[in-house]
């Protein structure tokens, strides 16, 4: 994607012999010898007061992969890419129609079971009035037997229509525990289709930035299927790589100015935060890898101390500073 930063340091070495030549054609008085010359030459090339390197301006904080817990289809995606969310900001849902139906139903079986459970207490109350009445005939007809006012065969009835009123409160108890218990399994189901309505609005995890929808709406995705990209908000960096003639000169703790590739302009200024301790193969900006199959490359990362002026994602050039002389 870049051959020509990687080609023009290596026409640096290919220059070297007609550097040393033009610096030796020299005939005026208080210019620098033929040898003296050459050892300046070589010194800009071994020690270069700057070193380029290209790279990718991305989050300090790693990129968040987007993801559904369950299967569905995309009704709405309420934020573009490179739109700035906040956190819990509802990012892209999935079709819950079924889930608000399940809701309705089970709202429909709650009301039914309420009026079941009004009815069974004012029959378990009403019951609870009938036996004190029953009961106060009952010590009525009672002294009355004990004064041989009245056969004791008058306590029979009233002693029967006691015993079926007690049943009836009983009865009434147990159909409001079964109402109960009913409701609560109604109420555990309502939380759980719930619970998967929710699972179908995905939020932000933050304060951060979309960088990419993989889907669009009306797709079908599965379970745990990577919807889209967050870029966590916070500083960024560059992550980029330094050709491997120069990666000795770059150290953590070098100035460095950043500006796109072939323009002159300063878009930022950073730091160098990290340095990778072995060279890598393969470039992280060749489409294909095998075009710099030859080449090596350090990779390091910038801190960036103001990045206004970058997108993520963009590609720069970074200018480090190695204080060579």
């Amino acid at each position: 994607m870049y051959p020509s930063y990687y080609t023009t340091s290596r026409c640096w070495l290919v220059l070297v012999p007609a550097l040393l030549m033009g610096c030796g054609s020299g005939e005026a008085g208080g210019e620098k010898t033929p040898a003296e010359s050459r050892q300046a030459v070589i010194q800009r090339l071994d020690r270069p007061a700057e070193v380029a390197a290209l790279g990718e301006v991305i989050p300090e904080k790693e990129v968040l992969e987007l993801s559904f817990e369950g299967s569905g289809r995309i009704q709405s995606i309420y934020f573009g890419e490179g739109q700035r969310a906040q956190a819990n900001d509802p990012l892209i849902v999935l079709d819950a129609a079924l889930e608000g139906n399940q809701l309705q139903a089970l709202d429909a079986q709650l009301e039914s079971i309420r009026l079941e459970q009004e009815d069974a207490r004012a029959l378990a109350a009403y019951y609870r009035e009938v036996l004190v009445q029953q009961e106060q005939t009952y010590q009525r007809r009672q002294r009355s037997v004990d004064a041989n006012a009245l056969p004791a065969s008058e306590l029979d009835q009233i002693g029967l229509d006691l015993k079926n009123t007690r049943n009836q409160i009983a009865s009434q108890e147990r159909r409001l525990r079964q109402l109960d218990a009913q409701a609560q399994e109604v109420r555990i189901k309502k939380e759980e289709v719930r619970l998967l309505q929710k699972q179908k609005i995905l939020k932000a995890p933050g304060e951060g930035t979309v960088l990419e929808w993989k889907v669009r709406e009306g797709a079908t995705v599965a379970a745990y299927e990577v919807v889209g990209e967050f870029a966590p908000a916070g500083p960024l960096i560059v992550e980029g790589e330094v050709d491997e003639y120069f990666a000795t000169q770059v150290e953590v703790g070098q100035p460095a100015i950043l500006r796109r590739e072939g323009y002159p302009d300063t878009l930022a200024s950073g730091q160098v935060i990290f340095t990778a301790p072995n060279l890598s193969r393969k470039s992280l900006f060749s489409a294909d890898n095998s075009e710099f199959e030859d080449l090596q490359v350090r990779r390091i990362k910038i801190r960036v101390e103001d990045g206004s002026r970058l997108l993520l994602g963009m590609k720069v050039e970074a200018v480090i500073k190695t204080g060579n002389k």
